[in-house]
């Protein structure tokens, strides 16, 4: 039976949030990762292994809202992620956020 919503968590970790100043870039999706740019703003995360740092909300539009809250702590479900093509299997999905407060795993572990 499908469950009627997204479950988002996918272990017990508090969830923490923080202010984020973002590089102007257009439309970012809910629950995408992000890293910094040179300029030290967030954008979309680039595929490369440790480098994400933070998990969107909400959508942003950048081009309008230059600042928004983000997950800077948690543990979210692998698969509710919004990942860039580049993050094409478990193993890179999984190191994406390696020395960040945010972990990825499915459902049960």
């Amino acid at each position: 039976m499908p469950t009627p919503y997204t479950q988002l968590l996918s272990g017990t970790q508090e969830l923490v949030s923080t202010l984020a100043c973002f590089a102007s870039a257009g439309e970012i999706k809910a629950r995408t990762p992000l890293m910094q740019n040179g300029a030290g703003l967030m954008v979309e995360w680039d595929g490369t292994p440790g480098k994400a740092v933070y998990l969107t909300i909400s959508e942003i539009n950048t081009a309008t809202k230059t600042r928004a809250q983000v997950y800077k702590c948690g543990i979210f479900n692998i698969d509710e992620i919004n990942w860039p093509d580049t993050a094409d299997t478990f193993e890179k999905k999984i190191s994406a956020f390696v020395g960040s407060g945010i972990s990825v795993q499915p459902l049960g572990g």
